[in-house]
């Protein structure tokens, strides 16, 4: 009996011990094909040398999406990956609020769309002082610690809006309106003001124009749109005289501004003259409600902001100020201009 008890504990133990080796076995296949899989995945994940940061609070204009997307792969040639700050988030934030996070994310350069407040001065000089490179894009921030600009001359851009009035006006045109963008603390909307009065003044001297600025806001949905709409509402109903043209800096304000003339019934009273190029700005111009618009290359801008960000950590200097052209698309040159982007394509 003794005899038997001893075998059956004997075979329980082997089998226990059987037990116990195969279980260790099995979590040890299991730890090496999972370790497997996971260096597969991490393969198959690109590998980047730099951590670009895009920070602008327009994210719904195509314009910042066309520069993103355009810096975004030029930067994955040269092993950089560029995340646009904020982008897809529930969360609205301020342009100071997504430089902070980029700031505190320790990426190794920022491309911003500058402003001159002295908030975003102030970020600038942080990120130096972290050893973040910071290029301004679009639109500067003057005497700041940023390493370059890369946009349009702000004078250059007010004559090209300058020579475009000369072209549209008649003798019966009085009162040009530029639309300001109050959200952007001078960044050079002074600038293309007095490069519009400066070359009217030189070139339009025949004319007898007066020109003025509306302050209207970007920062919030409704803003801008409803200070657009008040004015032409009120120059319908006959309390203002409407303006004989508007000039638009911005996409935004560009198709705010068409949208109203065609609602409230000025096609024909108030020439618009826009910013930018759109599938719907260049139907404004199909249908001669937009005059014409300047038409800024997205593409090399997004392009060279990331190369001036490289060509910086490469040799430790960098243009003060990249120029990007700007084309006038108007309705007789307008089949030319899409054949050439086509082109390009």
């Amino acid at each position: 009996m003794e005899k038997e008890k001893k075998q059956q504990s004997i075979l329980t133990g082997v089998l226990g011990c059987s037990v116990i080796l195969l279980l260790l076995l099995t979590i040890g296949i299991s730890d090496s094909l999972w370790k497997k899989r996971v260096n597969q995945k991490t393969a198959d994940i690109p590998q980047y040398d730099r951590h670009y940061a895009l920070v602008t609070d327009s994210f719904e204009d195509i314009l910042w999406n066309t520069v993103y997307e355009e810096a975004r792969a030029y930067g994955e040639q040269a092993g950089v990956y560029l995340e646009w700050m904020g982008k897809d988030l529930d969360v609205d934030y301020k342009k100071a609020e997504l430089m902070r996070l980029a700031i505190d994310a320790s990426v190794d350069g920022i491309l911003l769309e500058g402003d001159s407040s002295e908030e975003l001065k102030e970020l600038i000089a942080e990120a130096e002082r972290n050893g973040i490179l910071v290029v301004t894009v679009f639109s500067d921030c003057h005497d700041s610690a940023r390493i370059g600009f890369v946009g349009v001359s702000s004078y250059d851009l007010g004559r090209e809006y300058a020579r475009e009035i000369i072209r549209v006006a008649t003798k019966e045109t009085r009162e040009v309106l530029v639309l300001m963008d109050t959200a952007i603390a001078d960044s050079g909307q002074s600038v293309v003001f007095n490069g519009m009065k400066e070359t009217l003044s030189n070139e339009g001297n025949h004319l007898t124009l007066e020109l003025q600025t509306l302050a209207v806001s970007e920062d919030t949905t409704f803003g801008g749109e409803e200070a657009i709409r008040r004015l032409l509402s009120q120059s319908v109903q006959g309390q203002v005289r409407p303006p004989d043209m508007i000039i638009c800096l911005s996409e935004k304000n560009t198709m705010r501004t068409y949208q109203a003339i065609v609602d409230y019934n000025l096609v024909g009273k108030t020439a618009l003259l826009g910013y930018y190029v759109t599938d719907e700005i260049l139907d404004g111009i199909g249908r001669k409600v937009i005059q014409a618009t300047i038409a800024v290359d997205a593409t090399k801008m997004g392009v060279e902001a990331i190369r001036a960000l490289e060509e910086y950590v490469n040799t430790g200097h960098v243009n003060n100020f990249i120029n990007i052209d700007v084309d006038v698309v108007t309705i007789n040159n307008m089949k030319e201009y899409l054949q050439d982007g086509q082109k390009e394509e």
